[in-house]
């Protein structure tokens, strides 16, 4: 959790502003350059970047007590950027921002694109290292796992964190919660930046109640390197993400619950890229597990927020989801998803044993609310080894806009995207406009099974009955190793044309819905 950003901390700063160091510390720059101004967003031309605080000038003894008094500075003067020159900071506690405080590295020179393995922004943030105790109560969990927060997450705008990299950091910017109806400042951002070792300690494991062992640990499960709500305009790009190094630990004699049964396992591992990516305005929307009633502007407000864009990152995990996100008109572009291959994955929870039908929630990107498009993105995406290694886990998703705390479908687009395993848009009680169009997707030796053998899944109804699929166009894909389906009732204007489909033999249209099917190959048209 982040230190409190308390009232002192501003009183501390304007106690100096006689001193010399506020005048050395402070500048502003009236005509300074948006930095974020490619991006074609005019939100990020309202942040204060031409009032600038330069660490280097600011007193403390610790970089801890020098960053509190740079944002108090800061927020002083209405907001304004922390900037940091090149150099690696370390930090024992975790960041807090205040309303209106950017913190800013130093830009990159030479390589400035994530997606390169090279990309590595010139200011490095460092936070303490776990190092576990694998007996008697292990290590506190608070001594490490940090990160960078909002001091008032349900009105902090105009806050971000642009060209820095962390080590063993992330960021958590949330919002006011459920008693606040998840109020949120607006323009947030995370641009630039590199995380490894992002990841935090499941507070639930170890349970004693079980027989689990005091010092047992396991990856936060639902705890994203990039968590970040916004309640209009959010930003996050060309953020790297890369494999985290050496901070896993192994752990032996590790307690598993398999029924009512314990097992005790050797070789359980604190996996720090066993997490979701990104959590761009995830919420859960909708009733669960398919049940209804959906998620709509009226009954979940905050998940049909505008003004989203994702774009360019790259990302590498070996479970959980690479990027979810929730709105209305997201914009998800140009990402690069990459998990690892033959994962062992004994447990997805720190606390029960995985079988078959266990699922981590691997996938490449999880797309909640109306009107998203997906266009351009790249993914490889795998199942997890169960305990026994006979079997692999129940997910392996590629983009998936499935029934469960969700929406139906409006208006949205998927385009141009290039992934090993499929599309998959999930029982969603209805869709009303989607087109599917350019996709390359290539199907590995080992694919998910609920699709059926389709490389585009695509199906409106519910175990519980027939849901429409209406403006629903399937064009101009090109697919290996399976077909395509489209179910729903009543259905019309709908499409399918121009698809191929390469490798041996003949893959299968599936119509569980009327459509126009014309200038496909590669197909036979199965109608049901």
């Amino acid at each position: 959790m982040p230190m409190e950003f308390s009232r002192r901390h501003f009183l501390a700063a304007s106690g100096a502003m006689a001193g010399p160091w506020a005048l050395r510390a402070l500048c502003t720059e009236p005509q300074a350059t948006d930095p974020l101004a490619a991006y074609k967003l005019a939100w990020t031309g309202t942040i204060r970047w031409g009032t600038i605080v330069a660490f280097a000038q600011v007193p403390g003894a610790t970089n801890d007590e020098k960053l509190r008094n740079a944002i108090a500075l800061a927020a002083m003067k209405g907001g304004g950027v922390v900037q940091f020159p090149a150099g690696t900071f370390r930090f024992t506690d975790s960041i807090t921002l205040a309303d209106g405080v950017v913190l800013r590295g130093a830009d990159p020179h030479g390589i400035t694109r994530a997606h390169n393995d090279k990309y590595a922004p010139p200011t490095v943030f460092e936070f303490p290292k776990y190092e576990p105790q694998l007996e008697g109560e292990g290590t506190d969990i608070r001594k490490a796992f940090k990160g960078v927060y909002l001091a008032e997450p349900a009105q902090a705008s105009n806050v971000g964190v642009l060209n820095i990299a962390f080590n063993r950091g992330h960021i958590h910017f949330a919002d006011g919660g459920a008693a606040a109806k998840f109020a949120a400042g607006v323009n947030r951002f995370v641009v630039g930046c590199v995380f490894r070792n992002a990841a935090v300690a499941d507070p639930n494991v170890p349970n004693l109640k079980v027989g689990q062992k005091a010092w047992q640990r396991f990856t936060a499960r639902h705890h994203a390197a990039i968590d970040i709500k916004s309640a209009e305009n959010l930003l996050v790009a060309n953020n790297r993400l890369p494999p985290s190094g050496d901070d896993n630990f192994t752990m032996n004699g590790y307690v598993l619950t398999k029924g009512r049964e314990t097992l005790t396992i050797d070789g359980v591992v604190f996996d720090y890229d066993n997490r979701p990516g990104l959590y761009v305005n995830h919420y859960s929307i909708g009733g669960a597990g398919g049940m209804g009633p959906d998620g709509t502007p009226e009954s979940h407000p905050h998940g049909f927020r505008p003004g989203i864009v994702i774009a360019d990152n790259f990302i590498f995990n070996t479970g959980r989801m690479g990027i979810g996100f929730c709105g209305d008109g997201v914009r998800c572009l140009n990402n690069i998803i990459r998990m690892a291959n033959n994962i062992w994955r004994p447990t997805t929870t720190g606390i029960a044993a995985t079988t078959g039908s266990s699922t981590n929630d691997n996938r490449a990107i999880e797309m909640r609310g109306w009107r998203w498009a997906v266009d351009g993105n790249e993914y490889t995406v795998y199942r997890n080894w169960a305990l026994d290694k006979k079997y692999k886990i129940n997910d392996g998703e590629g983009l998936m806009h499935e029934d469960h705390v969700n929406s139906t479908i409006r208006d949205s687009v998927l385009t141009n995207n290039r992934g090993n395993t499929y599309l998959s848009l999930y029982k969603c009680a209805g869709i009303d406009g989607l087109l599917i169009e350019g996709n390359e997707i290539q199907l590995g030796d080992d694919p998910q099974t609920i699709a059926g053998g389709a490389a585009i899944y695509v199906n409106a109804d519910r175990n519980s009955g027939r849901f429409p699929a209406k403006r629903v166009r399937i064009v101009k894909n090109t697919v290996r190793g399976g077909g395509i389906l489209l179910s729903g009732d009543p259905s019309e204007k709908n499409e399918i044309r121009g698809n191929k489909h390469l490798g041996m033999g003949k893959a299968k249209i599936i119509l569980k819905a009327h459509a126009e099917v014309a200038d496909n190959s590669g197909f036979d048209v199965e109608k049901r």
